[in-house]
């Protein structure tokens, strides 16, 4: 793999973008803030940001970056990341042009990747498919979604899921099966390593207005239990078994704990709000101390359900 140092040259940032714009289609950004690109508004530049025209633009990239020794990863709506400071300095795969589609059919739909949950959850009700309603208000896109089986009230995005195709680290694109994914609370084991570009899901047939007054009182509950104005990554920790990661951290004390620009929230203490440009040092170190707490007092080591990007050798965080 290129290192740091060697991204951190502006002639070979551009050689690298000049060769991937004439060899994938799409844009390609140089340094590109990532703070710009996440929820929580935390995070460095990415040596190139790549936005691949299609889902064969995409493996291509992908190709290309293995062949130059270019490290990368792939991102949809930025909702559950938290961003070195440091940035990333090899290539980010942004999918929201080239898996965008959205086609409705009788007894189902299919999304690309880089679809926001939301507007996939609304069309699906207007087209009168019932299924996915609860999961409206969930900041971020299907694939992301799909990545770590996100779920609310109840539901997850894997319940209707008939299958997904799926691109790997060397460019192949495959369909995996629900069955063969292996969801879990918060887990898909069977996307480990792997890019989601699309998936299909069936869903029962319903009147518009029911299922759209569904979506509306989910949405109204998530504004009342959550701080939906404020930057942050949603739910930092995966509730543990038999508990609630956010009863537990307010029952510790943490509500209204900061660092830096950054604090647990009043309304839900298991979201982290940026209030003051806060930093990923401070939400690591708000993060370590959450933990502490919570472990000192239950026994319980709370797990982070926020994908990081950019790592410290902490075993607290990790």
């Amino acid at each position: 793999m290129l290192g740091k140092s060697e991204l951190a040259d502006d002639k070979l940032l551009n050689e690298l973008a000049g060769e991937i714009s004439r060899e994938v289609a799409g844009r390609c950004l140089i340094n590109e803030s990532l703070a710009r690109h996440t929820s929580f508004r935390i995070g460095g530049p990415a040596g190139l940001y790549v936005y691949p025209a299609s889902v064969d633009a995409a493996s291509s990239l992908v190709q290309l970056c293995r062949h130059r020794g270019l490290e990368f990863f792939t991102i949809g709506y930025g909702t559950n990341l938290l961003v070195s400071d440091d940035g990333f300095p090899g290539c980010v795969i942004d999918l929201a042009d080239g898996c965008s589609r959205v086609v409705t059919f009788e007894n189902g739909l299919e999304t690309g990747a880089g679809v926001w949950l939301n507007e996939v959850v609304r069309i699906a009700a207007e087209s009168g498919l019932a299924g996915l309603e609860k999961l409206a208000g969930i900041p971020g896109g299907v694939g992301g979604g799909m990545s770590m089986n996100c779920g609310a009230f109840g539901s997850a995005i894997s319940d209707h899921l008939v299958d997904v195709d799926v691109m790997d680290a060397d460019g192949t694109v495959s369909r995996l099966s629900k069955e063969t994914v292996g969801f879990n609370y918060r887990k898909a084991p069977g996307l480990a390593g792997k890019t989601v570009l699309k998936a299909r899901f069936n869903l029962p047939a319903a009147a518009p207005e029911d299922v759209l007054r569904v979506v509306d009182e989910t949405v109204s509950e998530r504004f009342r239990r959550n701080v939906m104005n404020l930057p942050s990554a949603g739910s930092v920790f995966k509730n543990p078994p038999g508990h609630f990661a956010a009863k537990l951290i307010e029952s510790v004390g943490g509500k209204g704990m900061s660092v830096g620009g950054v604090e647990v929230s009043e309304l839900h203490a298991n979201f982290i709000i940026n209030r003051r440009g806060g930093t990923a040092v401070d939400a690591l170190e708000l993060i370590r101390r959450i933990r502490r707490m919570v472990l000192q007092q239950y026994g319980v080591a709370l797990e982070l359900e926020l994908r990081r990007v950019g790592s410290t050798d902490d075993p607290e965080i990790d």
